[in-house]
């Protein structure tokens, strides 16, 4: 699975190089600013300090203590935290991690401004009580890159442990290498990425993990809520891992996932705080329109999911599969479920459905206009359909299905012209490996 290069609108920003010749002032915050590198003695004030426009913060390989909330410079509060600023930098050089305060569930760094970049922290919560994030609303431009978390998010309630966005609809974003091993424990309500509704511009993660939280892996449709920003997310070479609600959830025009691996195991993925567990692959609302392509899913949980779309029926959605290859072994899930009340756009190229799992169909569409082709399905549990059609046009061509239930059930109102090829062969299964499941 090849690592995607960088658009040409984000690898040409300034921001996206971190180079010490874009900043007015480079500073070291341990020789200019005395902050303690051992992690005994708070660095607060120190960084706030430091943290003044055109300006690169060094932090020298070390151990830097975070007291109490954090850093805060954003649009809430009174006097310097409410003080936004304008192109800064964040580097940590070597090996270097912000241990934050026990018994705390906030930003470590809530940094608002017209550009900002972040890169190189380890982001130590392994403390009890202890939930952390990062929170970066900017108007032109943002990085985060080589950041991990390690230690489970433990703190009951609602987290976000990485909130980013661009304001402006020419603003690019790039969140690269950012890796939540850990996740969070059960029963609560913590999201790995969720994405600012006023996001406007265009925002890339590539080379991501997340594992492991309660909520929604990457949380990326609230751009496409009616009046909000409707900036574009796209998601690529990433992997997912026992995350509860959805891996990768979008909701705009020129979204899209692609090259991702998206796992889940039984008994692994924590509740929400009302003990409920649905892990989809992929989500689409509002006013989608992309792609999910070359995506390998494997369901190995009872309620594992594939790719479906949300029930509203004030969208409009266009979706295109391509390229993905499925492996269900639970019953009743879908690999692709679509159309669901509205009147939609459906294209799937070279999809393969295998594994174990009866009942319902492998990809189940209704109310939409759909068209298909190289469908290759082998389903082996019992009572297991193909593909259920309701009030569906359009055509699938060079289906090779292969199920203990029927290949295509349609109602009377459906009017798609199907071309059957005969199942011989094995479906294409996915891998479930990629670089970043360790």
């Amino acid at each position: 699975m090849a690592a995607g290069g960088l658009v040409a609108g984000v690898a040409g920003s300034a921001t996206v190089s971190g180079a010490s010749s874009e900043y007015g002032t480079v500073v070291d915050i341990v020789e200019d600013f005395g902050a303690d590198p051992t992690g005994e003695e708070p660095i607060n004030d120190a960084l706030h300090e430091a943290l003044t426009d055109d300006t690169k913060v060094i932090f020298p390989e070390g151990t830097y203590y975070i007291a109490e909330n954090g850093i805060h410079r954003w649009d809430f509060g009174d006097g310097i935290e409410g003080e936004r600023v304008s192109n800064v930098a964040l580097v940590g050089e070597g090996d270097v991690t912000l241990r934050p305060s026990s018994d705390i569930d906030d930003f470590i760094f809530a940094i608002w401004g017209d550009s900002v970049h972040i890169e190189g922290f380890r982001i130590d919560e392994t403390a009890d009580d202890t939930a952390v994030g990062l929170s970066h609303k900017c108007e032109q431009h943002l990085v985060i890159r080589d950041v991990t978390f390690e230690g489970v998010s433990d703190t009951p309630g609602a987290l976000t442990k990485v909130g980013p966005a661009v304001t402006d609809p020419d603003g690019t974003a790039l969140v690269e290498n950012l890796h939540i091993p850990d996740g969070s424990t059960d029963f609560t309500d913590h999201t790995a990425v969720w994405i600012f509704p006023d996001h406007a511009g265009d925002i890339l993660f590539d080379r991501c993990s997340i594992q492991g939280v309660s909520d929604n892996a990457l949380y990326g449709s609230p751009p496409g809520q009616p009046g909000a920003g409707g900036g574009s997310v796209r998601v690529e070479n990433s992997f997912f891992k026992n995350n509860n609600v959805t891996a990768i959830r979008l909701g705009t025009p020129g979204s899209y996932a692609k090259n991702c691996t998206v796992v889940t195991e039984e008994g692994e993925i924590p509740p929400n705080p009302w003990g409920a567990i649905t892990s989809r692959a992929g989500w689409v609302w509002y006013n989608f329109d992309g792609v999910y392509e070359n995506i390998d899913v494997i369901h190995d949980h009872p309620n594992g999911e594939g790719i479906l779309d949300h029930h509203d029926d004030t969208r409009d959605l266009s979706l295109e599969v391509k390229n993905c290859r499925f492996e269900l072994n639970n019953d009743g899930s879908n690999a692709v479920r679509f159309g669901y009340p509205g009147v939609d756009t459906l294209a799937m190229k070279n999809v393969s459905v295998t594994g174990e799992a009866g009942d319902g169909a492998a990809i189940d569409l209704g109310n939409c206009e759909v068209d298909a082709k190289n469908l290759c399905l082998s389903q082996t549990g019992e009572n297991r359909d193909g593909v259920s059609l309701e009030n569906v046009t359009g055509s699938i061509r060079n289906a090779r299905i292969d199920v203990t239930g029927d290949s295509i059930v349609a109602d009377a109102d459906s009017d798609v012209s199907v071309r059957e090829l005969p199942a011989r062969g094995n479906c294409p299964s996915p891998s479930g490996s990629h670089p970043f499941d360790s």
